[in-house]
């Protein structure tokens, strides 16, 4: 056999990468849409590209038919132009049937950016220190996505909180030097604290989505995604290109880059290809675009028996590739070359659509199963029964392994039909703590043990915030007073003062109004 041309292999190996970039470009995308975006975006591609097309539920089983769906050869300019079809927009359906929506079923406000990152720092495993200064990243990255403060301010921040938090009695005793060097360190942030705090940012910028999100700059929030597609080092010259060349791209100067870097200017195409498919505002998808929106679940569970058996909603085109025009593209011969560049294009296109709706169906399948096989007890018996779940829990099972941002993103803005309700997926994971015996208990239950336990108080001595912390003690639950009002905040409870307060006005209110009775009678 005649030895490949060794100048042909580096270039089969870019569009390799190249191809691998894009599918997994695609995968990302696809497994954050929601059931009703990804039949928009399906039924938009079923327009765009002639070599997809919907299969019939009648045929759904057989795909693979050679039989063409149309008896004629079409025209070439029919074939380059754009495919019409008899098309009727989801807002159409959505508006014409409005009222047949229950109100019930209708959310305020989409999910910010803001409660998303909180979100995943609600969940994530990083230590209260950690949690502090990527508070305050959160609460500086602005709508799209990028931090707005200097790593400086927040190490100033941060010092200024840890010499806050000295007790009054330490700093009385403390000699005149140690105050000195506190305040010093107040004035002139020691690069310790600046340290930490980039470690932080770099966890956060490795592992939440969306990917780029609290990047400093345009080329931090390039290079972030390139990294985590694993391109920095895959497709040469991305990161260089990033770096120094970004007018270039936007200009499609390639002969200038190539020049600057001494490659060719195919290189620097396949390169700039994945540079311009990346996200410079990562957080977009977050803009608030509409003040109300109906919930469509995604998922549904439901009892059989003893058994939980889950659904996945497939309310979407259920599409494959045609095979009459891939037929037409293999034969080759009758068509001109023009033609069949534009359907080898749309054939990979369809292949890359294909091949990534069926590793969204087994990702998405796998990760729903995990959290339904979890959570079960809540699933039968209500939010009391709610289990303390992580991202990384599901993410690092041992049937799934993914990294935190995958399950991160197919939970978001998901939705799920359960026997307690319409819920949104990501409320089926929480926090807990260790008890004493072992055993782990979300903190959803604590607030409904802190609740039941302030239901059954008397009412003319309450508990106080210490006396529920004494009592969940005896339960082997130990957690500080203050989380315990941080909770009753939450709940919407007063403290043991305004109850009794409360109390005594509500008992005034009745002895006047039992006194105007009296005097009407």
């Amino acid at each position: 056999m005649k030895p490949m041309d060794t100048k042909i292999v580096p270039r089969l190996v870019q569009e390799q990468r190249l191809i691998l970039t894009q599918e997994l470009q695609l995968f990302l995308k696809l497994i954050q849409m929601t059931t009703l975006e990804l039949r928009e975006y399906l039924e938009e591609q079923l327009i765009e590209n002639p070599l997809l097309e919907e299969a019939e539920e009648k045929n759904a089983e057989n795909t693979d038919s050679n039989e063409p769906d149309f008896e004629f050869k079409p025209d070439e300019n029919m074939l380059l132009g754009s495919r019409e079809r008899d098309y009727k927009p989801f807002k159409e359906f959505i508006e014409e049937g409005d009222d047949e929506i229950p109100w019930e079923n209708k959310v305020s406000a989409p999910e910010s950016l803001l409660d998303y990152l909180k979100w995943q720092l609600d969940l994530s495993d990083f230590s209260d220190e950690e949690k502090h200064i990527a508070s305050i990243i959160v609460g500086n990255t602005d709508e799209n996505g990028y931090l707005e403060i200097e790593l400086e301010e927040i190490a100033q921040l941060l010092a200024k909180h840890q010499i806050e938090s000295i007790p009054n009695q330490l700093i009385n005793n403390a000699s005149e030097d140690e105050k000195k060097v506190s305040y010093e360190n107040l004035i002139n942030t020691d690069r310790s604290y600046i340290d930490k705090v980039e470690s932080v940012l770099k966890k956060m910028q490795s592992s939440f989505d969306p990917p780029g999100v609290c990047a400093r700059d345009l080329k931090e929030c390039l290079k972030i995604q390139a990294e985590q597609l694993g391109y920095n080092g895959g497709i040469q010259n991305v990161n260089k290109i990033i770096d120094s060349f970004l007018e270039e791209v936007a200009t499609r100067d390639y002969k200038k880059i190539a020049d600057a870097l001494g490659v060719s200017t195919e290189e620097v195409e396949q390169a700039t290809s994945v540079i311009s498919s990346l996200e410079p505002k990562p957080g977009r998808p977050f803009y608030l675009k509409d003040t109300a929106k109906y919930i469509v679940p995604d998922f549904y569970v439901y009892k059989v028996g003893n058994d939980l058996h889950i659904q996945l909603n497939r309310d979407f085109p259920k599409v494959r590739i045609s095979q009459y025009y891939e037929t037409l593209f293999k034969r080759g011969a009758s068509i001109s070359a023009d033609v069949k560049k534009y359907i080898k294009e749309k054939l990979e296109a369809a292949r890359r659509i294909k091949n990534c709706l069926e590793e969204r169906e087994k990702m998405v399948n796998k990760i729903i199963k995990k959290i339904v096989e979890h959570q079960r007890d809540f699933f039968e018996y209500g939010s009391d029964h709610l289990k303390p779940l992580r991202l990384k829990d599901i993410a690092r099972d041992k049937d799934i392994n993914v990294h935190e941002s995958t399950v991160s993103r197919i939970t978001s803005r998901r939705y799920i039909h359960t026997p307690q309700g319409i819920l949104e997926l990501k409320s089926l994971f929480s926090r807990g703590i260790e008890m004493s015996d072992g055993e782990l208990i979300s903190f959803e239950k604590i607030k409904t043990l802190i609740k039941d336990i302030i239901t059954t108080e008397s009412p003319e001595s309450p508990y106080s915030d210490e006396d529920i912390a004494k009592m969940l003690e005896r339960r082997n639950i130990k957690i500080a007073r203050r989380t315990i009002a941080k909770y009753r905040k939450i709940l919407k409870i007063p403290s043991s003062s305004e109850r009794v307060a409360k109390k005594g006005k509500d008992h005034a209110s009745y002895s006047n109004n039992q006194t105007y009775r009296t005097k009407q009678s």
